[in-house]
């Protein structure tokens, strides 16, 4: 195992059906046991896309400034389903006829969303309560499904859209790009533009697409690094990143 000092950040294309920490666990295997690895933002395992790994102490110390720029994503929703997870890997709630909705209608509800918003995350999502993912307290079925919506209502916080563009309708499914803040759940932002038509929706697609100036021209795939050697000669370094993200190290 190689000794020499790694400090740099990779920018992976995160597949979907993995979770953040599969990658870092698949990384962790190129590295000396003490050398740091994390991520700078959580994946859900439906979606794909960028996901910024952060390897050495230098590294990782940069992690907070990272997760608080903006971020993208492109989100693909069935209008008129509601599951308890608010994506399709979650039990059917509900379902009601979207026929009569109009792509006019869609862009008018997203106009009405405005700028920024008060948003209620969903259940299934990595915010703690007492030390404990909410999502694994959901699927373990720890906690009674009551509880749990009377936690998230604490957990609700004001999130900003600062670009929000409708790129297809064809009933019931809908697509949506949205570059939005820190802490958006963009399952919810497809929810929460149904519900000002009266209506649910699941998502069914969710691809990270770029992190302030990182966008996925810039990311490797997990699948392609097999040894120390891709890994190290893929990083980009600290002022390369810093750089990209538009502000000083």
């Amino acid at each position: 195992m190689q000794n020499e000092t790694i400090h740099g950040f990779l920018v992976l294309n995160k597949p979907k059906g993995a979770i953040s920490f599969d990658c870092i666990r698949v990384l962790k295997k190129f590295f000396p046991k003490k050398t740091k690895i994390g991520h700078t933002g959580t994946l859900d395992d439906v979606a794909q896309g960028l996901l910024i790994i952060c390897i050495g102490k230098e590294a990782t110390r940069c992690s907070g400034a990272i997760m608080n720029v903006r971020k993208e994503y492109e989100v693909t929703a069935k209008l008129g389903e509601l599951t308890d997870s608010l994506d399709a890997m979650g039990k059917v709630l509900e379902t009601h006829e979207a026929g009569h909705v109009t792509r006019a209608d869609l862009e008018g509800a997203l106009a009405q969303l405005g700028s920024s918003y008060l948003q209620t995350p969903p259940i299934y999502s990595a915010l703690k309560h007492e030390g404990k993912p909410l999502y694994k307290l959901a699927r373990r079925e720890l906690m009674a499904q009551e509880a749990l919506e009377a936690i998230i209502q604490t957990k609700k916080r004001v999130v900003q859209l600062y670009e929000t563009q409708l790129l297809d309708f064809n009933k019931p499914y809908f697509s949506l790009r949205a570059c939005v803040s820190k802490g958006t759940y963009v399952r919810s932002l497809a929810h929460d533009l149904a519900g000002k038509l009266g209506l649910p929706a699941t998502t069914y697609e969710l691809i990270r697409t770029a992190i302030g100036g990182i966008t996925l021209r810039d990311a490797v795939e997990l699948s392609a690094l097999q040894s120390h050697e891709d890994v190290v000669n893929s990083l980009l370094t600290i002022e390369e990143m810093t750089g990209k993200l538009g502000f000083e190290n």
